[in-house]
């Protein structure tokens, strides 16, 4: 379950917002979706410099990578958990320069939305994530 606390912060863009909680459920699922998104690019990339004999997409995954990346180096080995704040999932998933942006945050949308099926803490995961950014 999430709960809205009481914190407030700064946004990348300086807005003021509520701190939405993020639980280990919800970073978990977060670190996979961005794992699911390298490797989606690297196909891409893969079938592409096969097919065509260029890479399309080398500096998305590049950029994704590095997300993944900063991602893990929150992980507490020793108690198993992400340390990750709400600012730093939002960039993982919404700080890329390209159209490429808009595909991640919609696919990432649409799987909160699957999620939210089972587990109805994800139905405003998506939505608290994008306000952080």
């Amino acid at each position: 379950m999430y709960t809205v606390n009481t914190q407030f912060y700064k946004n990348l863009n300086n807005n003021t917002i509520a701190n939405f909680t993020l639980t280990q459920a919800h970073k978990r699922f977060i670190v996979q979706f961005v794992a699911n998104v390298v490797q989606q690019l690297t196909a891409v990339n893969v079938d592409n410099a096969e097919e065509e004999q260029y890479f399309v997409r080398l500096t998305d995954v590049l950029e994704v990578l590095d997300n993944l990346q900063m991602l893990y180096n929150t992980a507490d080995d020793d108690s198993a958990v992400f340390t990750f704040t709400l600012a730093q999932a939002a960039q993982a998933l919404l700080c890329y320069d390209t159209e490429y942006r808009e595909c991640i945050a919609e696919e990432f949308e649409d799987a909160c939305n699957d999620a939210a099926a089972n587990d109805s803490t994800f139905a405003n995961l998506a939505a608290n994530i994008f306000a952080a950014y």
